[in-house]
Parts: structure tokens; sequence; C-alpha cells
């Protein structure tokens, strides 16, 4: 993988656009993208399970993990199955980020969203795989525990089902925080029947309530 989106990655670093980007700016860009490529050392992981409903409650497979809050449920509302999905720029990452903040500011805000933008990469190529194996299925997109109403705390309950600690070094420090940092864990509903997907919105974003864009009456997408 050698490509992070730059549109995305600019918008996490704050800027409205790439027209709003300086010469000298989109050049630091690019000497940062090329840098973080060659640090990170991108892996995933996923486990699909069938959906068991008893009335409202929501499992991951029979006598398996509940999933919490209604945003979750309904995101899986019209499936079947569902796929845990961890990804992870790797530890490596971190430690670049953190040489870069050091070194000088501007270049650790720009990693930061770059790496952002690329960890998101990561986790859409990883459903991508799966579904790739799975002939026949539509996934929804990942919903990550911590967005809208699903609880930050279940992250270690979705570590463990697909053993991300010893398969690709990712866990849940006692804050809830995943190390390493850049890393994605979440749930895609699986159907073999056409998904009404609903897209991301400002409503299920963890961001909601500190938002640069919306404090500015903007949108990040």
């Amino acid at each position: 993988m050698s490509e992070i989106n730059r549109a995305d990655a600019l918008r996490y670093m704050g800027f409205r656009g790439l027209e709003t980007v300086d010469e000298r700016t989109s050049a630091l860009v690019d000497e940062c993208e090329k840098k973080l490529l060659e640090a990170a050392k991108p892996r995933f992981v996923s486990r699909v399970f069938d959906i068991f409903r008893d009335g409202e409650r929501f499992f991951l497979g029979e006598n398996g993990v509940e999933l919490l809050g209604e945003d979750i449920k309904n995101h899986l509302k019209s499936c079947e199955k569902a796929a845990v999905v961890c990804s992870t720029l790797s530890a490596d990452t971190d430690k670049f980020l953190k040489k870069q903040e050091l070194s000088d500011a501007l270049s650790g805000l720009i990693s930061d969203g770059l790496a952002s933008a690329y960890a998101e990469t990561v986790s859409e190529n990883a459903l991508s795989e799966l579904l790739g194996q799975m002939k026949g299925y539509n996934a929804t997109w990942i919903f990550a525990a911590g967005y809208g109403d699903f609880p930050l705390e279940q992250v270690s309950d979705l570590l463990a089902l697909v053993d991300a600690g010893r398969k690709i070094g990712v866990t849940c420090l006692s804050s809830g925080m995943l190390t390493p940092c850049k890393t994605i864990v979440g749930v895609a509903g699986l159907s073999e029947k056409p998904l009404n997907i609903a897209e991301k919105s400002c409503a299920s974003c963890k961001m909601q309530g500190k938002c640069e864009f919306r404090k500015n009456g903007t949108r990040c997408g």
C-alpha cells in the first residue's frame, strides 16, 4: 500500500481543501508522507460472527459478546453476520510520530493527520479483503467502538474476539486508549441481501461536540 488519501489527511490537519495549502506546506506534506510510508507497518485481523438476537439484545456468536448501544444495533439491523475488524499502523508509526512532533511542531501535525487518514485506508482495505473471501456478501462500513453510543469500553471485548494482542500487537490501556495509537477496531455488518448503507454522519462521530469544522459551520466530508 503506497497511497494516502490526501484530502482526508488535510481535513485531519485542519485545512478546508487542497486550494488552501500553500506550496511550502504542500512540499512538507509530501516529505512527511514519504517518511510515514517508510515507517509504517500496516497489519490487520478480522473475524466473522453470526448475529444472535434476544429481543432487543444483540450478541456476536451464540453466548458471545453483547453489543451495547442503540447505534451499533441500528447499524447491524439488516445483517445476519458481523465482522470484527482491527487494523493498525504499528508501534513503529507511534515512534515516528513522536520523533516528528519533537523535531518540529508543524511536521508533527502534518504527520499525525497523514497517519489518521492512512489508518482509515488500512481499515477499509481489511474489510475489502475479508469481503473477497465471502463471495455474495455485502457489508456496511466499520462502526468503531467509541462512535455514537457504542461504548468505548467495548474495545477490549472486540480486541479479545480477534486475538489482536497476539496476532498484530494491539492492546487496550486502562484509559480505554489503544496502543499503537493509530489503530481502528470496530464492527461491520454482513448480509447476503442488498444493504441500504447509511453514510457516516456527524451524529455518530466521536468528535461530536469538539469538532473544529462544526464550530466553523462546515463539515469534514
